[in-house]
C-alpha cells in the first residue's frame, strides 16, 4: 500500500446499509461517543470502541480500545490487527466493510481523464472547473428564455420544446449534484 491510498468504509446494521465513509486520516475513531470519526449510537457499541490507525506502509491497524463486547475481523475475535481490502469488522450489531482505494486526487491532470467506464466513479472537479459551471448556470439563469406558448385544445399533439443535448443534460446533473436540484430542473427546461 501507499501513501495515495484511501480508506474507504461500508457501515451496516444488520445486513441493512447505514452509511459510507471514505479517509485519508492517520487515525479513525469509531464507537458511541459523537465526536467519533464514525459516529454509531447504540448501546451494544463502546464509547470509544476501536481505532484504526494507518501504518508506515499505508494500511490501517485495528486497535481495539477495551470495548465491552469486543471487535471481530472475519469472525475472529482481535484486540489489533491490520485490516486488508474487503476484511470485515463487526462490533456489536454493525458490519464495518474495508477497502482501500487510490486516491485521484493526489495525481497531476492524467488522473482527471475521463475513459470508458468511469460512469460508475465520481469525477472529481477543480475549483476552477466548478467556478465554470456555475459561471455558465447564473449566465444561463439571468437570460431566460420566453416562456412556450401554450397549446390550444384544437391543435395536434407537437412537442413545443427540443430535447436538451446530451452535454446540458451532463452539466445539469454535475450542477444539480454540487448545487441542489433545482438548478438541475432550470437547465433541463431549457
Amino acid at each position: 500500500m501507499s501513501e495515495g491510498n484511501l480508506l474507504k468504509l461500508r457501515l451496516s446494521l444488520m445486513g441493512r446499509p447505514v452509511r459510507n465513509f471514505t479517509f485519508d486520516k492517520p487515525v479513525i475513531s469509531i464507537g458511541r461517543d459523537p465526536g467519533s470519526d464514525v459516529f454509531v449510537d447504540n448501546p451494544g457499541v463502546s464509547r470509544d470502541h476501536f481505532r484504526l490507525e494507518k501504518t508506515p506502509a499505508g494500511e490501517y491497524q485495528l486497535v481495539d480500545l477495551g470495548s465491552a463486547n469486543g471487535t471481530f475481523v472475519n469472525d475472529q475475535m482481535v484486540h489489533t490487527a491490520v485490516v486488508k481490502n474487503n476484511d470485515v469488522v463487526r462490533f456489536g450489531k454493525y458490519t464495518l466493510w474495508i477497502g482501500y482505494d487510490t486516491d485521484r486526487r493526489a495525481g497531476g491532470p492524467e488522473s482527471r481523464k475521463l475513459s470508458v467506464g468511469t460512469e460508475q466513479h465520481t469525477m472529481v472537479l477543480s475549483r476552477a472547473e466548478l467556478g465554470n459551471l456555475l459561471e455558465t448556470s447564473k449566465e444561463r439563469a439571468s437570460h431566460p428564455e420566453a416562456p412556450p406558448e401554450p397549446v390550444s385544445a384544437r391543435a395536434t399533439a407537437q412537442p413545443t420544446s427540443h430535447p436538451a443535448p446530451v452535454g446540458a443534460i451532463v452539466v445539469s446533473f454535475l450542477l444539480g449534484a454540487a448545487l441542489g436540484a433545482g438548478t438541475v430542473w432550470l437547465l433541463l427546461s431549457r
